[in-house]
């Protein structure tokens, strides 16, 4: 365990401590990266917030150790209803819709305020904490370190000096700002409300119902303890100076949704407009920015916090071998060029998808209070019964449909002939089970999150030169050979490896190289572009 490190020398400062910044501190404590992790706010988040952990999520939780402490503490879904003016009502089976494509087939429903003491308690076992009632009020950057000045609450300033800055600091980042990145999108003329309260009425544990109106849109989730989170459109009338409040919400719920629910109790009641927007730029110089600093999205899909986190997972692993000395500086430049294209599709996704179920504008109210189900009526059975169309819906959703075919770190990146199904470079490592000593293996726990983890396919071809090569490189990947057996058949051909080969894959789970045949020369010629040898 490292000692909390309040040194005015640091490799990282991170300013925000919600889910993307805590998730970069855990990944750094995981890779002996010094750093301090700042907040403004006195606590952390109490309440549902960002609610649902994608699949994808789990992965990363899985590779940290702490998955199945997450698993226990949230609510997994059996379902999602729909409901059409409180008359019409479709039921989609989600229990285990992803089941073969992950360890995690599901939706899992984990409030914020659990995934960040979750988080707070991995960096605590490393020996760090937060630094709360602490205000990154002014930096300045140049081409060897970040200078801060940070601010605490009782008025005293520190000077800190980092290698980098990691801008966590929320949708108003005040780091972007200052990097004078453009912040491109809209802000939706309609509002949203959002509750964790009691509820009461035609619900179901481990149920998500979506109730579409003439009046309104409404979203309604289980939590535990017999509580639910209840989410709303609403039109604000602008000449308006009274706050919308949770007893204008509770008197005309059920009237507005046409269900037969309750609601009660809040613990927490809020009224925002949707934003959706996207940085131009992840990354200037040395400050780089993640999860909401440097996107935001609707709620719609559950996306915002999963992509945030999986921001801080893409750049932790580039950093800590840029800053251990094991790759060049360019790395760096892959995480802008990788993540802004996740962003942007993120927010062309849940843009229409949240016009779809909110607008007021009279056709799109028709289509989906009146048109759609009729759709659902006649196409719900035929849909959920193909296999291809729910792993289509969940790859989306879910996030394991995330590649980076098109990064640099995927370019000239594959040796031999590979049928097309075989996985690529950019892509996610596959969930594949295969037998090693009389066990059942997940490939994907094989691979660790400090190094990249080279496997080798050995059949009837000498695998000596591309062994010798990992062994030079043992500094920065690690490797083993899997021998073809009965037990490893299919894991050969899913992989499509007819005889010998090999795959490099990421520390965040993504093929980085391929090749068909042992043959080293390319390899080597791919690691130099970005690694650097002892």
């Amino acid at each position: 365990m490292q000692t909390q490190s309040r040194d005015k020398n640091i490799d990282v400062l991170i300013v925000g401590a919600g889910p993307s910044g805590l998730m970069m501190a855990c990944q750094l404590a995981l890779r002996n990266i010094s750093f301090r992790i700042i907040d403004k706010k006195v606590h952390r988040t109490n309440y549902s917030g960002a609610l649902i952990v994608q699949a994808r999520s789990i992965e990363i939780f899985q590779q940290m150790g702490i998955a199945q402490t997450a698993v226990q503490s949230g609510v997994i879904a059996n379902e999602i209803k729909l409901v059409f003016n409180g008359k019409k009502t479709f039921t989609i089976p989600v229990r285990d819709i992803g089941q073969g494509l992950t360890q995690f087939p599901y939706l899992l429903l984990l409030e914020q305020s659990q995934t960040e003491q979750l988080l707070t308690n991995f960096i605590n076992n490393f020996g760090y904490s937060i630094e709360r009632e602490t205000e990154l009020v002014q930096f300045t950057q140049d081409d060897h370190g970040v200078n801060s000045v940070l601010k605490r609450s009782d008025g005293q300033e520190e000077s800190v000096t980092s290698k980098y800055l990691i801008a966590a600091d929320g949708a108003r980042s005040m780091v972007r700002k200052q990097l004078q990145i453009p912040f491109i999108g809209k802000t939706f003329p309609t509002a949203l409300y959002v509750s964790d309260c009691k509820a009461e009425g035609d619900l179901s544990p481990h149920q998500l119902c979506f109730s579409f109106s003439d009046q309104t849109t409404a979203g309604i989730f289980p939590l535990p303890g017999g509580r639910w989170r209840i989410d709303g459109a609403i039109s604000i009338d602008k000449g308006s100076k009274d706050p919308l409040t949770f007893d204008d919400i509770r008197n005309r719920f059920a009237d507005k949704t046409r269900m037969k629910v309750e609601i009660s109790d809040p613990e927490w009641f809020s009224v925002f407009h949707v934003n959706e927007r996207y940085a131009s730029a992840f990354h200037q110089k040395r400050c780089f920015l993640v999860g909401d600093a440097a996107h935001i999205h609707s709620p719609v899909g559950a996306q915002g916090m999963n992509t945030g986190l999986q921001d801080s997972y893409n750049l932790a692993w580039k950093l800590a071998m840029v800053i251990h000395g094991k790759s060049k500086s360019s790395l760096l430049d892959t995480y802008s060029s990788e993540r802004v294209v996740v962003a942007k599709n993120v927010v062309r996704g849940t843009d229409r998808a949240f016009t779809l179920v909110t607008s007021r504008n009279f056709f799109a109210k028709l289509f989906r209070v009146h048109v759609l189900p009729f759709f659902l009526q006649l196409l719900l059975p035929i849909l959920v019964k193909l296999q291809s169309i729910r792993y289509f819906f969940f790859r989306r959703i879910s996030e394991i449909g995330i590649e980076y075919r098109k990064s640099l770190l995927s370019q000239h990146s594959s040796t031999g002939n590979f049928p097309t199904y075989a996985p690529r470079p950019g892509e996610r490592l596959p969930y594949i089970n295969y037998q090693e000593g009389g066990e059942m293996i997940n490939i994907q726990d094989k691979v660790k999150s400090n190094d990249l983890h080279l496997f080798i396919f050995a059949r009837q071809s000498s695998i000596e030169a591309i062994s010798l090569i990992a062994e030079r490189y043992a500094h920065l990947l690690s490797f083993e050979i899997i021998q073809y057996t009965s037990g490893t058949d299919d894991l050969f051909k899913r992989f499509g490896i007819a005889d010998s080969g090999y795959y490099l894959v990421r520390p965040d789970l993504y093929i980085a190289y391929r090749s068909a045949k042992p043959d080293a020369y390319r390899f080597v010629a791919y690691l130099q572009q970005f690694f650097i040898s002892e």
